[in-house]
């Protein structure tokens, strides 16, 4: 029996330089290929333009607070509509905004798978506790990210975070 595709998915990453921006890409085209997937919503293609901002705008610039507004209104809206959450998290790049996207996801009880990425697996892990313990599902980003095309978004299985020291 083939599985109902019903998960609308929240796909949440930094995409700061081209390392990430790159796992994003890899990161939907699996969840394209997952049977229960119905919809990714990716921040990223809700970009909000204000008319009366320099085109030349550049991340970290002082943005307008229209464009601030109207981009943090649109991310809470796609976390609310989506009923479970895929984040990509770069450990050597701790993005705030990842983490409150994920506090504001569990507190909607909704479940979040996290995949961690680092450029230096060799160096000892270390994870705070409210992102070890406040997501479903755990897996290495460097190793395991091809589970977006397998894993069941409809039950959400949970699988622990192990390997990492808490901080």
């Amino acid at each position: 029996m083939s599985q109902a595709a019903i998960a609308r998915i929240y796909l949440g990453c930094s995409f700061l330089n081209e390392v990430q921006r790159e796992r994003a890409k890899q990161a939907r085209e699996y969840l394209a290929q997952n049977p229960t997937v119905e919809h990714v919503h990716f921040p990223f293609d809700q970009q909000v333009v204000d008319p009366a901002e320099s085109p030349q705008v550049k991340l970290g610039d002082e943005r307008s607070l229209l464009w601030q507004s109207q981009t943090y209104q649109n991310d809470l809206a796609g976390i609310q509509m989506a009923n479970c959450g895929v984040f990509l998290y770069d450990m050597d790049l701790i993005d705030d905004g990842c983490a409150f996207e994920i506090g504001f996801m569990r507190a909607q009880h909704k479940p979040v798978m996290l995949l961690p990425f680092t450029e230096e697996p060799e160096k000892k892990r270390v994870m705070n506790l409210m992102l070890a313990q406040g997501v479903t599902a755990f897996y290495d980003g460097n190793t395991e990210l091809e589970i977006l095309k397998t894993y069941d978004f409809n039950a959400n299985p949970a699988k622990p975070m192990t390997g990492y020291g808490i901080i």
